[in-house]
């Protein structure tokens, strides 16, 4: 892990210093992931009005950055399949994509004297390094400073709650899946859900299962051999509770120990799910972790979190909140 960090954070030095040491003011970025990269940059309100393009980032609820900064919608917008030309044409300064692009269009970007700077932003050790590397970018360091302590808060808390609990007894077993084209399928080991099932003291009962690079199918008998403590459907394009609750009045499912406990649910959203990596996997893992051991994170609330989280990363103050992330906002009832 630290010969990978430090790999990372010489690649991100490098980036930097052919970005410039002034904050670029024609920003734009794509791709399939473009929605993770947006939501981290802007967490930095330097870098907002610098934006000129943008690779669209609605992944089926709603444009969540146009309630941060109205008018955002109408910025350009182009393909997610978009090939160099397309983003040389918006003239930036600089395009920020994940690390993932690097080498489709990296060598594109340059020969075209197109500025590039790569974030992986699949970790939490990534988030802590890139949201540093932001900062200096747009030039708020104290910024990211105080993104980045949230973050090593809710990692800590998750923690805490785990070896006090599993000190007493043994860990949950806990089975995430993604509801897609009609049937389930299970993340990676490397990818964040399953980070974060292990960060809030729960045993992935599918890890091992998927040596891949993306989501996995997996059927019922499968399911069935796991037969998890807890269960937990994730959904991009449609509410999860909703497909939990189907998943658990479908006899499939229905005999499994985490349908018959009720602890077959939905994972939180509002515009976005809480689970994957982007900047709400901190309100994800504490959900996750009161799932998991239910009031050993005195006083937590769902509710109460995500006004603090909104709060501090986008500036959503309690009218804002209550008119547009409250309404979205589902699955966290348990």
């Amino acid at each position: 892990m630290k010969t990978r960090i430090s790999t990372l954070l010489a690649a991100l030095f490098a980036a930097l210093s052919v970005a410039g040491a002034q904050s670029p003011e024609r920003v734009v970025m794509g791709g399939k992931a473009v929605t993770l990269v947006a939501d981290a940059v802007y967490a930095f309100p330097s870098a907002r009005r610098s934006v000129v393009a943008i690779g669209g980032t609605d992944q089926g609820l709603g444009v969540f950055l146009e309630t941060v900064s109205p008018g955002f919608s109408g910025l350009p917008s182009f393909d997610r399949q978009a090939g160099v030309e397309v983003y040389a044409s918006f003239r930036p300064d600089l395009v920020i994509l994940k690390s993932s692009l690097k080498k489709s269009l990296g060598a594109g970007l340059a020969t075209l004297g197109v500025k590039a700077a790569y974030l992986s932003l699949e970790s939490p050790e990534d988030y802590y390094e890139e949201l540093a590397y932001l900062g200096r970018i747009f030039g708020d360091p104290a910024r990211a400073e105080t993104l980045v302590g949230y973050y090593k808060g809710a990692v800590a808390t998750a923690e805490t709650v785990s070896r006090t609990a599993s000190a007493k007894a043994g860990k949950p077993r806990v089975l995430l899946v993604q509801a897609a084209g009609g049937g389930f399928e299970v993340p990676p080991d490397a990818w964040m859900q399953t980070r974060m099932v292990e960060l809030a003291g729960g045993e992935p009962v599918w890890k091992g299962s998927n040596p891949g690079s993306g989501w996995a199918k997996v059927g019922p008998e499968q399911i069935a051999a796991w037969d998890p403590d807890v269960l937990v459907v994730v959904a991009y394009k449609e509410g999860s509770a909703a497909a939990a609750a189907r998943m658990s009045a479908d006899p499939l499912y229905s005999g499994l120990v985490a349908a018959k406990s009720g602890r077959l649910v939905g994972f939180p959203q509002d515009f976005l799910s809480w689970d994957q990596p982007d900047t709400r996997w901190g309100l994800g893992l504490l959900w996750l972790s009161d799932l998991l051991y239910p009031g050993l994170n005195a006083g937590y609330s769902a509710e109460a979190e995500a006004r603090r989280f909104f709060a501090l990363f986008y500036g959503f103050d309690r009218p804002a909140f209550d008119a547009q992330i409250l309404p979205r906002m589902s699955g966290t009832k348990k």
